[in-house]
């Protein structure tokens, strides 16, 4: 029996072929369509990996002529496959002797750049142009007149001037700002000797709060003397109003003398 061309049209149920219906397959032999049958039933073409001795890269080559809904095989066909009588002995398979398919190669995915770094590499790429234009550019003038003189153009000299004028603000700015310095050292002095003349105030005003606490003590005691010194002008009084009415008493007892 001849192996299919991928052009007949001859479709094979592997739940229901023999082994010379399988043999028919690409890259089946007798011992892998014993094998199919043996791990028989399939649903569909991936379950048949589970078949010892079977690969993908022999599944991709006759999966193409399986059909799993039913045994479409023409009755011409039919005649050609004859039923297993006896069933040769196997051969292991070694797994050097199996065919694995070409490993692909990875394919390497291109890089995507945003609009954003796309335009920082334009802008990028013009400065460099630019820069490279002014550099050659230079380079040409200084081939021709072997030196380059800025001092020559009017923008030049403007800058220069104006630099100057920049200098000499600087520098009376800067000795402005040491005049002010002095005077705050100066201020910083007077402030020390602020502070000890606030020292002596406060030492002052504590020698006044003691004189006038003395001087509440000295009032209080007045105060206890002016009482003290009417009590006795009230018994002054007393007396003296006795001694008084002893003389009249006395006088009117003794009688009058003439001379």
């Amino acid at each position: 029996m001849g192996i299919m061309s991928e052009h007949e049209d001859l479709l094979i149920n592997p739940n229901t072929a023999s082994i010379g219906a399988l043999t028919r397959l690409p890259g089946i032999g007798e011992v892998l369509a014993q094998r199919i049958i043996e791990a028989r039933s399939y649903s569909q073409a991936e379950e048949m990996l589970r078949v010892s001795g079977l690969g993908e890269a022999t599944l991709a080559r006759f999966s193409s002529f399986l059909d799993f809904e039913g045994d479409v095989i023409p009755e011409e066909k039919a005649e050609e496959i004859e039923p297993l009588r006896e069933v040769p002995e196997g051969k292991e398979l070694e797994p050097g002797s199996l065919s694995r398919p070409p490993r692909r190669k990875p394919i390497r995915e291109r890089a995507v750049y945003s609009r954003e770094e796309m335009l920082w590499w334009i802008v990028g790429a013009a400065v460099i142009s630019v820069a490279l234009s002014v550099i050659l550019s230079l380079s040409i003038l200084v081939g021709i007149n072997r030196t380059l003189d800025f001092g020559r153009h009017a923008t030049v000299r403007q800058l220069t001037s104006d630099l100057a004028t920049i200098e000499v603000d600087l520098r009376d700015v800067s000795s402005r700002i040491e005049a002010i310095g002095r005077r705050i050292e100066a201020v910083e002095g007077l402030s020390g000797r602020v502070t000890g003349v606030e020292r002596e105030i406060s030492l002052l005003h504590e020698e006044v709060r003691g004189s006038l606490d003395e001087m509440s003590s000295i009032r209080s005691l007045v105060d206890g003397l002016s009482g003290q010194v009417s009590n006795l002008s009230e018994r002054v009084g007393v007396f003296d109003s006795f001694l008084h009415g002893l003389r009249e008493l006395l006088a009117g007892i003794t009688p009058a003398t003439t001379p």
